[in-house]
């Protein structure tokens, strides 16, 4: 037991720590307005400004609107669950192994942690600035002809999905460059414990039912193909080649 201790101390500290943050960020997002979210929403529109030519103006709750696309940066965009999942994906490349009677694969000093985890917030911030701004263009530019088939908060979800989910997974997929599929697999699994099994853990499902029942459904769907990929590529072997 002291043996298996003194071996992963260091990850399950490294990971104690990293949950500490995450779970904060989160805990802070679910309590702030748009005007303390700033931090996300002026950037994006900044970005988006630089890349579309949109321009956004702020109101007084801390929204910004611009006209031109028809489209409002609220909360719900600041893309802190994306930033939350990409800052883990960032802390997985960076963790500590567990200590062998061999030198570590990736042998850093714990006094080494705050930069790696500091590292790991901007990455994941500049990470969920670039896919947020991918998906507000896709969804001003894609949304409308979604709702010929779809109503326009599930068209609004779907694009979101289909954005989110890929990005998160090549990004989980990269940092397990020996095992792709299990990347997929662990960036399908952290999207599900988030935004699945923490409304069901905070009583946020049960104070919307249908509402949580219709999310259920749509990350279901566009889980379920991520998922079996992972599988797939988990299970997948290359051929190998012998010289002659």
């Amino acid at each position: 037991m002291v043996e298996w201790w003194q071996c992963r101390r260091a990850p399950l500290a490294w990971w104690a720590l990293a949950g500490s943050v995450a779970v904060a960020l989160k805990w802070q997002f679910s309590a702030a307005a748009a005007s303390d979210l700033q931090w996300m929403l002026h950037p994006l529109a900044l970005l988006l400004r630089a890349l579309t030519g949109w321009h956004f103006l702020r109101d007084d709750a801390g929204n910004w609107e611009c006209p031109a696309a028809g489209f409002v940066l609220v909360k719900a965009c600041a893309g802190v669950n994306f930033m939350l999942l990409s800052f883990l994906g960032w802390c997985w490349l960076w963790r500590p192994v567990p200590a062998t009677g061999r030198a570590s694969a990736r042998p850093w000093a714990t006094g080494q942690w705050p930069l790696r985890l500091g590292g790991a917030l901007l990455c994941g911030w500049l990470a969920a600035l670039a896919v947020n701004a991918l998906r507000v263009v896709l969804v001003v530019r894609g949304q409308p002809g979604l709702e010929q088939w779809l109503a326009p908060a599930d068209a609004h979800r779907l694009i979101g999905l289909l954005t989110y989910l890929p990005a998160l997974s090549l990004q989980w997929s990269l940092a397990e460059r020996g095992a792709p599929g299990r990347g997929a697999l662990l960036a399908a699994g952290a999207y599900a414990v988030l935004l699945l099994g923490v409304p069901l853990a905070s009583g946020g499902a049960a104070a919307d039912p249908r509402h949580f029942a219709a999310h259920l459904g749509w990350v279901a769907a566009v889980l379920a193909p991520l998922a079996g990929y992972g599988c797939w590529r988990a299970n997948c072997r290359a051929p190998r080649f012998r010289g002659s």
